[in-house]
C-alpha cells in the first residue's frame, strides 16, 4: 500500500467518525431541549455537557484532517 492509499484511508475513517460524533450531537441537543422544556434540568445539563464534549472531539478530528 502506497503512502497516499495509507493517508487517504486514515482521512475517510476520520471523516465517518466526525459524521458519527455530529449526528450523535444533534440526538443529545435535542434530548437537552425536550428536557429543558419539560422541566428536567439535571438531565437537560448533562445532556447539553456530553454534547459539547462531542463537539470538541468532533472539532478535534477535523482539525487533523487540515493539512
Amino acid at each position: 500500500m502506497r503512502v497516499s492509499e495509507r493517508g487517504r484511508r486514515s482521512s475517510s475513517a476520520v471523516l465517518i467518525y466526525v459524521i458519527i460524533l455530529m449526528a450523535m450531537q444533534v440526538f443529545l441537543v435535542t434530548v437537552a431541549a425536550e428536557a429543558f422544556l419539560a422541566d428536567e434540568a439535571g438531565l437537560a445539563w448533562a445532556t447539553a455537557i456530553v454534547s459539547v464534549v462531542l463537539f470538541a472531539a468532533a472539532a478535534s478530528f477535523l482539525r487533523y484532517l487540515r493539512p
